[in-house]
């Protein structure tokens, strides 16, 4: 984003109504490589107040520093909500089975797994299946804690994997989480997670390779599977491609619904 937008500048400013109920409601920011969606809901009735999101320009999926901008230079922190919540996309994370998570070791666990320093480790533990995800917490996101004083921070995998669960209940199938330069996927089987595992991915082809290779590793018939997808970037051209070779396809609400949705069931 360059330059100063008086419409994006109007639009991204809470409503001073609602801003004035702050102490009693939930905060929810969502940062993806190519946008930023701000959403406010009342928890006590289950209702959103307020949800926007703005498009970013010339963005790059390991640079977060023009998005926390964005987001600092709002009037989202003016108040202290009840709970901020901040989630983003990016690929360095780990699932660790709750045995195998060795305290004060957990920064040397994500590097072996992503074969990158980690600028600092943190950890989402999921006791539906008895682990937790392990996640790089860049510089530049953390930095917004100085905005929001009561923020917690989370990699949307870990929200994802949690959302998967519930949409899985008594269902078998495989969730796809398609994002810019990385997909996740979760193969479910009667509301337990049998495999989750992600993959670096630089189009819709490499979507479906590795659905494949899921499936097969499963001893699973993909002709005859659920697949959901979900995600910004699980677009029309991914759906068509997978439609020839999948069972049922689906699409999960909207990736610009789906990112604060899943805030307020799992943060």
């Amino acid at each position: 984003m360059t330059g100063f937008d008086p419409e994006i500048a109007a639009k991204s400013l809470i409503p001073k109504e609602v801003m004035a109920k702050a102490s009693s409601l939930h905060l929810a920011i969502h940062l993806h490589p190519d946008f930023v969606e701000g959403a406010v809901m009342d928890p006590e009735n289950r209702e959103v107040l307020w949800n926007e999101t703005f498009f970013l320009e010339d963005s790059n999926p390991q640079d977060f520093k023009r998005i926390s901008e964005f987001v600092t230079l709002r009037n989202w922190g003016d108040r202290v909500f009840r709970k901020t919540s901040i989630t983003f996309d990016d690929p360095d994370f780990t699932l660790v089975p709750h045995g195998f998570l060795i305290p004060g070791r957990e920064s040397e666990i994500l590097k072996f797994a992503t074969q990158r320093d980690p600028e600092q480790a943190e950890s989402y533990s999921i006791s539906e299946i008895g682990a937790s995800l392990l996640f790089n917490l860049p510089s530049e996101i953390r930095k917004l804690a100085a905005r929001f004083p009561n923020c917690k921070f989370y990699n949307s995998a870990a929200f994802f994997i949690k959302e998967s669960l519930r949409q899985s209940k008594d269902k078998s199938g495989f969730h796809v989480l398609s994002q810019k330069g990385f997909m996740l996927v979760v193969a479910c089987s009667n509301g337990e997670i049998k495999l989750t595992n992600h993959f670096g991915i630089q189009g819709v082809d490499d979507v479906l390779y590795h659905l494949a290779n899921t499936a097969m590793r499963l001893e699973v018939d993909l002709a005859s599977s659920n697949v959901t997808l979900y995600g910004k970037t699980s677009d029309e051209k991914l759906t068509e491609l997978l439609i020839n070779y999948v069972g049922n396809v689906k699409t999960a609400p909207s990736h610009l619904s789906y990112s604060v949705l899943i805030h307020f069931l799992c943060a």
